[in-house]
């Protein structure tokens, strides 16, 4: 029998029926019944990311995110992971943020069953290879590389720092080449221990599914996993709310602009307005920024504005590329 908490069923906007249900191991399951779709996607969101490390684990959210597709006890090759979706002419990703991961994955209706099975088995039974894990720190070392190598997201890094100095919230997700160097296997396999439990987790689908069944498949695929209080990432104590100016030099044709005020969380009531001022400002080609800066004078290519939201935290920014 399946282990169900509660269900609830929403009603959105375009007459769609959510459902959710919550095991009563904390797991929370959400569906969108989209009856005409022919595909469907699939998403594993675990509430762990870079805000949650400590110095010496910095990048060790992402460094996971990265090792889970390397092998798991059932399938331990990357091309057994990765072939069963992109066989069928699905799509396979992953990302890392500060408060969140994200496994996903969109794929022909025919084959949730399996895709689900997949995306729960490299979330359970990662191998953690010892030669794989020493090849996939070159991996991310390139990967940090890059994200050196692109002035419009460096720009960026720089006001994280500026916005919240010397907290988890200011530094790079992927972490740095020292810290990375000392990421262990045992070290990932603990933080995955604490952190990716199914009270920390929600699965959600949208397309062609029927919630029942999918309520029961998840269920079956949690056997014997139990719930773990979460971590309490650090708070932000401290904003910069004084003025402050950071310059990196670079040899480019262009100068990369970023302006940043301490904007609000995502809990605060508020926050739709800011995102409305935001629309106003620097969003899409109607904005007063793009039609000033862009379409009168012609002096950027690239002029917006955008919006950044964390639990108890957040910040306004006007980006440019001149």
């Amino acid at each position: 029998m399946t282990r169900i908490a509660n269900m609830t069923t929403l009603h959105n906007s375009q007459n769609l029926d959510v459902q959710k249900s919550v095991l009563n191991n904390g797991l929370r399951i959400v569906t969108s019944e989209i009856p005409h779709a022919r595909s469907t996607s699939i998403g594993l969101f675990v509430g762990v990311g870079s805000r949650y490390e400590s110095e010496d684990q910095a990048g060790i959210s992402h460094f996971i995110e990265h090792m889970v597709f390397k092998g798991t006890r059932n399938r331990p090759t990357p091309g057994e992971i990765s072939g069963l979706i992109e066989g069928v002419g699905g799509i396979l990703n992953a990302s890392t943020e500060q408060e969140l991961t994200l496994y996903w994955c969109k794929i022909p209706k025919f084959h949730i069953d399996d895709s689900l099975d997949l995306l729960f088995d490299i979330l359970r039974e990662p191998l953690f290879d010892s030669k794989a894990v020493k090849n996939e720190r070159m991996v991310v070392n390139e990967e940090l590389n890059m994200i050196n190598d692109d002035p419009d997201y460096r720009v960026d890094a720089l006001i994280d720092e500026m916005l919240w100095p010397n907290h988890q919230l200011g530094r790079e997700i992927a972490g740095n080449k020292e810290s990375v160097a000392s990421i262990t296997d045992n070290m990932m396999l603990q933080y995955m221990h604490e952190n990716y439990t199914p009270n920390n987790m929600v699965v959600s689908l949208a397309g062609t599914v029927s919630h029942e069944d999918i309520v029961q498949q998840v269920d079956s695929l949690c056997k014997n996993w139990a719930p773990k209080p979460p971590l309490i990432p650090n708070p932000v104590t401290k904003e910069t709310y004084g003025s402050e100016i950071r310059v990196e030099f670079r040899k480019t044709e262009q100068t990369h602009i970023s302006m940043a005020v301490p904007g609000l969380s995502i809990q605060h009531p508020q926050k739709y307005a800011l995102h409305l001022l935001s629309v106003i400002l620097g969003e899409g080609m109607s904005s007063r920024l793009f039609i000033e800066l862009r379409e009168t004078r012609g002096l950027a290519y690239d002029i917006h504005s955008g919006i950044i939201e964390f639990m108890d935290s957040g910040a306004f920014v006007v980006s440019a590329g001149v």
